[in-house]
């Protein structure tokens, strides 16, 4: 299982449109919000999955940018 916490910035007033497309994507989990940034976890098989997710995620309008913070693979 892979994991990997990433921040999403965002543009001013965009918080109740990319919250709910958020939502909609297997494997991520919202744990904040502040100004323009929500900070997020990804869990997936690999780090290619948790990767094809920033990719998704990073292509959603009103998102500007996706930053990892912390990226690791445990296996079971």
């Amino acid at each position: 299982m892979a994991i990997s916490s990433v921040i999403v910035d965002i543009e001013d007033g965009a918080i109740e449109q990319v919250l709910p497309m958020l939502g909609r994507v297997p494997g991520i989990s919202v744990f904040g919000v502040k100004d323009n940034q929500i900070v997020t976890v990804i869990e997936a098989e690999t780090l290619l999955a948790v990767n094809d997710v920033i990719k998704t995620v990073s292509g959603f309008e009103r998102v500007i940018g996706i930053y990892p913070v912390y990226a690791g693979d445990h296996a079971e």
